[in-house]
């Protein structure tokens, strides 16, 4: 699959690159879904096609809308396709129509990018439209904005709704407006963060999600003057941990679900300009928004007419929620909210800093986390969160490992039956019958300064508490196991890319209480410490292909091992680094 680079030239540097970014992404959504519904891409997703559709539809809207909004041209073929689409999907007597907007449906999740786009751009979406089109669309996003999200980010979403349809004057119901707007204090946590509901996770919805639509509510002046400044306070405050997460050539640590919306990441920095908020200096915004999209620039997430697929680093089902449809991967175009700034907003006049300073340390207490950067501008994030109730697809792997890294990514299991399928990079895998393996999915943590202490309990007679601490370029861990059955171990660092011909990896080490593996300028080690855990054997095995992130086919040192039923102790220290 080609890579943005091969099809659309050198990463988009300044206000007109971007602009010319956007609708060269966003050209081969609005033409597939100008086609129609039996014209869009097929990929399996828990979502009917008109839902799936939609998503095609809609979703490219978040960017043309702010390339509308801060007056850029060029995109008109795109507006007249997206508005065909609409215009059919809401009409009941159209052969595409989507249907009526339902409760805790996938349709509410549209209508956010829909009433952004109306209050936006109404010049390129509403004013063009007949008057019987328009009387459809308002009675269908009116219907929306009644309808009940799920107890999460979405509460925005019928928020979203009202503020198009208030812009072009249609009458909305305020109060409903304000009592989601009222929910959604019950998830703001300290420091800038929200959880994604009541017990939620802490991940990349707080800043593509709470934060973006908060700021562009605040933006189109849709809310009143306290809550504007209560959401500007506080993505001053989040924008300070935020920026952690994002290592020196541009990549942001990969956590969390809906991954598949790729340079969503950076949408927050690009938020800060939409709203004129410098919550971090101009040139440092800017510089993590660049940096990013130039990153996802380099990676082959394309198809050959440049549409985007789903997956992360490369096309891969596999490792994406079953949520996912083909359209879905254009939530990515939140990334172009800065096009809405005008052309001498300092966003764009400035000079884009460069990285951070390396080798820091950053403890963030709302996320559950230990973020360290080290000499080379890497992020590794020490993580203590626990996969959200719902459980979608590969939700351990994506919230319950011990270490996130921005080098190395992560792995998603494809089964559990064996070490090869299950992928256990930097987790601790356990088994009763050297079989069938399980690793943490649940349990709590705290943090005690720098050290994250994680307790969890893979089965009713087996307690584990896990301490991680950063150690200067990689981190340590130690296992306090009580067990009262015989287990197999295997504790995985982080992978790196399988590049030797055939299957059989070159250049990796296996001793005992040590394995290591290097490719692509890319070093990762697990080495043994303490007691017990100087009898563990190193390996090298190669996980299942297709079940890492960045990586089609991949190597994984680890430590095996056994334990008696009784009390251990287990420790290593793990690193990945560039050399």
């Amino acid at each position: 699959m080609p890579t943005l680079l091969q099809l659309h030239g050198p990463a988009p540097a300044g206000r007109d690159a971007w602009a010319d970014a956007l609708v060269a992404i966003a050209a081969p959504a609005t033409r597939l879904a100008a086609l129609g519904p039996g014209r869009q891409p097929v990929h399996g997703s828990t979502n009917d096609p008109g839902a799936t559709w939609f998503e095609l539809v809609a979703r490219p809207l978040w960017g043309l809308a702010a390339h509308a909004a801060g007056g850029l041209t060029g995109a008109e073929t795109q507006w007249d396709q997206a508005r065909t689409a609409l215009a059919a999907a809401v009409d009941p007597d159209h052969a595409w129509y989507i249907g009526p907007p339902m409760d805790l449906e996938q349709r509410l999740v549209e209508s956010a990018a829909v009433g952004y786009a109306l209050a936006a751009a109404p010049q390129y979406l509403w004013d063009p439209l007949s008057a019987g089109q328009q009387q459809r669309l308002a009675d269908w996003l009116s219907a929306a904005a009644l309808r009940r999200p799920h107890e999460n980010n979405w509460r925005f979403f019928p928020v979203l709704a009202a503020a198009g349809l208030r812009a072009v004057g249609v009458p909305v119901g305020e109060a409903v407006a304000d009592a989601h707007l009222d929910r959604i204090e019950d998830f703001a946590l300290a420091d800038g963060w929200y959880a994604d509901g009541d017990h939620g996770a802490r991940d990349y919805y707080v800043p593509f999600g709470f934060h973006f639509y908060s700021l562009l509510l605040a933006s189109l002046k849709a809310v009143d003057d306290d809550r504007a400044a209560l959401y500007r306070r506080r993505a001053r405050e989040f924008a300070a941990q935020f920026r952690h997460w994002f290592a020196a050539d541009g990549a942001a640590v990969p956590f969390g679900r809906s991954l598949a919306y790729r340079f969503a990441q950076g949408s927050f920095w690009s938020a800060l300009a939409a709203a004129d908020l410098p919550a971090v200096d101009w040139p440092e915004a800017r510089g993590l928004a660049e940096r990013n999209l130039a990153w996802w620039w380099r990676q082959p997430l394309a198809a050959e007419d440049g549409s985007l697929t789903p997956g992360y680093g490369y096309p891969n089902a596999a490792v994406v929620e079953e949520y996912i449809g083909g359209g879905s991967p254009y939530w990515g175009t939140k990334v172009f909210a800065a096009l809405a700034a005008p052309a001498g907003h300092p966003f764009w006049t400035c000079d884009p800093s460069g990285p951070a300073p390396a080798e820091s340390v950053s403890v963030q207490p709302a996320a559950a986390m230990v973020l360290t950067r080290d000499a080379h501008g890497d992020v590794v994030a020490l993580a203590g969160q626990r996969p959200p109730v719902f459980n979608p697809r590969g939700a351990a792997a994506k919230y319950a490992k011990f270490a996130y890294s921005s080098l190395a990514g992560f792995s998603v299991p494809v089964d559990t039956a064996s070490l090869h399928q299950g992928a256990f990079d930097s987790t601790l895998a356990l088994s009763d019958d050297g079989t069938h393996w399980r690793t943490r999915t649940d349990g709590e943590s705290v943090l005690d300064g720098e050290t994250l202490i994680v307790r969890w309990s893979p089965w009713p007679d087996v307690a584990v508490e896990t301490r991680l601490t950063p150690d200067g370029g990689g981190h340590l861990r130690e296992h306090r196991i009580t067990t009262a059955r015989p287990l197999h171990t295997a504790e995985g660092g982080f992978c790196v890319p399988l590049r030797a011909r055939g299957r059989t990896p070159s250049g990796a080490v296996e001793e005992k209480g040590f394995a290591s593996a290097a490719a692509d300028g890319i070093s990762s080690e697990i080495v043994c410490h303490g007691p017990d855990g100087g009898r563990r054997a190193g390996e090298a095995m190669t996980p299942t292909a297709g079940s890492h992130l960045v990586h089609p086919r991949t190597v994984l040192p680890m430590l095996r091992g056994t334990l008696e039923s009784g009390e251990h102790i287990l420790r290593c220290r793990v690193s990945v680094t560039r050399g």
